[in-house]
């Protein structure tokens, strides 16, 4: 099994850290923020959202000032994650003497390259500490239901031991492909830093289509033989592993999936809810956390094996997007993953499929308020800009977490088909309006691509190639 897992997920397993739970953003701002402020020699950072908010000042001020005493500090931060972010920010956090780098802004030369994301969640101080996990910088992560007192949820780990230089191999990577490399004494070696627990780890590495996170689920679906248990964010799972989910819970495995009732991207939870049948037809249980969301993207199997990182059990996360996930082998560590996935349980309720005489029908045992969408506000987990107002725009219906299931999927149904009617009926009374358009944007694309691929050829990389 140690070959397999090493080979599905070209990650060496790490014997001798010291791994520790980090729950929800206050938890794990504490943590960061130590961190930084014990830095002696260097600072990497790396996150899909960075706010300038109050959160995001108070990470700027500690960097800063780590910068100011001659630390050596380095952030990297998605161009989409960060859209909404004033490049005033970012000139004044160079300004202190951070190196400050952007992940994949938008090219003429590869358009279509802009789905690609860096959706990474990873801090690493002086080769001695790390930390990864779901949480963004952003007041967002600080939100409290005030009807329920429950927290918007999240979970990251702390690292210490050799599985340190995994994480900072990961930074070093992505920081080479934004401009000059990282120097060779930021790149520390794992035979290099002491152990410092018992505890045995993979870092898994996600990098575009290379599908490290998907090859290790396949497997693992394979081998498991009791339980399963994940949380998900935005829970719209490849066909080859809902397949493999649907075929372990047929096989008596206790396959369950803890989600979000109210999601930070309603048309998200819209179309994921619609997946439920499925699932709870092969035996799938599901879950939804009655929080203002639940944005952690773990799971436990067996009571051995356990994941904690920033993948979403979706196409971009698994196909698309650089990520990362700390994988835990070790009985203890899987011990507090369960503890902490039957807290969330308590919190959440049990979505059945309940059989009548008419037909199955999908409920869910019990209603959640979603009325109060102010403990929300401002708490987007996977996107900015254009992303986060298509999510503003959800309908109230799909909203009603009260509603039965499959109000929601006819609800939805309707919505789509009635947008490609009224798209229709558009095109066939003005269709100059649609074909213009259309025409533009294969002109564009079109042309990029044949200048790409002259260039490619006359420079001798390949079109393929990120770099080329």
């Amino acid at each position: 099994m140690d070959r397999a897992l090493a080979r599905a997920s070209d990650a060496q397993l790490r014997e001798g850290n010291r791994l520790s739970l980090l729950k929800d953003g206050p938890e794990t701002y504490d943590d960061w923020l130590a961190a930084i402020s014990r830095a002696k020699r260097w600072v990497h950072l790396d996150n899909y959202i960075f706010k300038n908010d109050t959160t995001g000042e108070k990470f700027a001020e500690a960097l800063a000032q780590k910068a100011s005493e001659g630390v050596r500090v380095r952030v990297l931060h998605d161009w989409f994650g960060c859209m909404n972010v004033p490049r005033s920010f970012w000139k004044a956090l160079r300004e202190t003497g951070v190196e400050v780098r952007s992940v994949n802004p938008p090219t003429l030369g590869a358009p279509l390259g802009m789905i690609q994301r860096d959706h990474r969640k990873l801090i690493a101080v002086d080769g001695e500490y790390a930390s990864t996990g779901g949480v963004c910088i952003s007041d967002g992560w600080l939100v409290r239901s005030p009807e329920t007192g429950l927290p918007y949820r999240d979970t990251a780990v702390r690292v210490r031991g050799p599985a340190v230089a995994d994480i900072e191999r990961a930074f070093a990577t992505l920081w080479d492909q934004t401009g000059d490399p990282l120097p060779a004494d930021e790149r520390p070696h794992p035979e290099g830093i002491p152990p410092s627990g018992e505890e045995a780890a993979r870092v898994v590495v996600q990098e575009p289509r290379k599908m490290r996170t998907l090859r290790i689920l396949q497997l693992l679906t394979a081998g498991v033989e009791r339980r399963f248990w994940i949380t998900d964010a935005y829970f719209l799972s490849m066909p080859i592993l809902t397949q493999a989910l649907m075929a372990t819970a047929r096989d008596g495995v206790d396959v369950r999936v803890l989600v979000p009732a109210t999601n930070d991207l309603p048309w998200i939870g819209a179309v994921s809810r619609v997946g439920y049948r499925q699932f709870l037809e092969a035996g799938v249980r599901i879950f939804e956390y009655g929080g203002p969301m639940i944005h952690a993207k773990t799971a436990v199997a067996d009571g051995w094996w356990s994941k904690v990182g920033s993948t979403n059990l979706n196409f971009s996360s698994l196909a698309a997007n650089w990520e990362i996930d700390l994988v835990a082998e070790d009985r203890g560590f899987a011990s507090r993953m369960e503890d902490l996935f039957e807290e969330d349980l308590a919190d959440a309720r049990e979505v059945r499929l309940v059989r009548t005489a008419a037909a199955a029908k999908v409920r869910t045992d019990r209603p959640i308020d979603t009325s109060n969408r102010r403990a929300r506000r401002g708490a987007v987990g996977s996107g900015s800009g254009s992303a986060s107002t298509l999510a503003r725009v959800g309908s109230v219906t799909l909203q009603k977490s009260g509603a039965p299931l499959d109000t929601r999927e006819h609800a939805l149904a309707g919505a789509i088909s009635g947008s490609l009617l009224a798209l229709s009926l558009l095109g066939v009374r003005f269709p100059r309006l649609l074909a213009w358009p259309l025409a533009a944007l294969g002109l564009l694309l079109g042309g990029l691509g044949v200048a790409r691929t002259i260039r490619s050829t006359l420079t001798g990389a390949s079109p393929d190639d990120p770099e080329g």
